[in-house]
């Protein structure tokens, strides 16, 4: 499993929507101002979107070619 795979894994267990709540109590007791529900909504879901897009991506071909000897 590629590291960016495993990247990805991650966003989209801590970005997971049904996440949201427990992300705003834990600012809320940390003592910051969380952000408003439908911008912590757009970067959960970005985020989200982002790992799953990291994770089920091919490689890109040119980077992980072999050298062609002469």
């Amino acid at each position: 499993m590629m590291a960016r795979q495993i990247i990805g894994i991650l966003l989209v267990m801590f970005f997971f929507p049904i996440n949201i709540p427990l992300f705003r109590m834990f600012m809320e007791s940390r003592g910051m101002e969380p952000f408003g529900e439908f911008q912590f909504l757009g970067i959960s879901l970005t985020m989200f979107i982002a790992g799953c897009l990291m994770i089920f991506t091919p490689p890109v071909l040119e980077f992980h070619s072999e050298p062609k000897s002469p």
